[in-house]
């Protein structure tokens, strides 16, 4: 195997790690490596590599309830190699930023300026990548999941649904699936939603 292939063979694996441990700090090194179809020992390496790089932080000492948490810096890197992985599909990843930015603007055909993002995943990262490319200003990301609110992305607090009115008037870009309990109709009213969602 050249060093080149053993490089990317290394990255996809650390690829899979952090975006597994974004959706479930709980998983084991032994259900990762069967998800994987790795050995343990390889995904065992590749944890030691991320905790060192400070891209992973481990909690607890008792291995069964041992739990590994993606880092800010982590969640970074995630996104690098993501768009390394879009660069080699590269005509995938340009169709998909082309309908986000086609959907913002055509949405945005009143005088509201401003844009907001709901979700943090892979969705939420190509359509922060799409927003700021054009003129709109950027206002935020939200979020109902409590366990990351006031954590950064991009630079960006990530805020409650809650502080919507508080934000708007605005065009706020669905990314995720909404909540069941919707907020209060008064923090919607002066704010237009436009689900990405279907592009996908």
């Amino acid at each position: 195997m050249s060093n080149m292939i053993k490089h990317k063979s290394k990255e996809l694996t650390d690829y899979h790690i952090l975006k597994t441990l974004e959706k479930d700090a709980s998983i084991s090194q032994r259900r990762l490596s069967s998800q994987m179809e790795i050995n343990v020992a390889s995904v065992n390496f590749a944890f030691k590599r991320l905790i060192k790089k400070g891209l992973v932080k481990m909690v607890g000492i008792n291995p069964k309830n041992i739990r590994y948490h993606i880092t800010s810096k982590g969640l970074k890197e995630k996104t690098r190699m993501a768009y390394n992985f879009f660069g080699r599909n590269f005509h995938f990843f340009r169709e998909v930023r082309n309908d986000i930015e086609v959907q913002i603007k055509e949405s945005n055909r009143s005088s509201k300026a401003k844009v907001a993002i709901y979700g943090v995943r892979e969705l939420a990262e190509i359509t922060y990548m799409a927003v700021i490319s054009t003129k709109l200003e950027f206002v935020g990301f939200f979020s109902d999941d409590l366990s990351i609110i006031n954590k950064e992305l991009f630079g960006h607090k990530v805020q409650k649904l809650d502080y919507l009115d508080k934000a708007g008037p605005f065009l706020l870009l669905i990314t995720e699936k909404f909540p069941m309990h919707m907020p209060p109709r008064e923090k919607m009213k002066n704010i237009d939603t436009l689900n990405l969602l279907k592009i996908l």
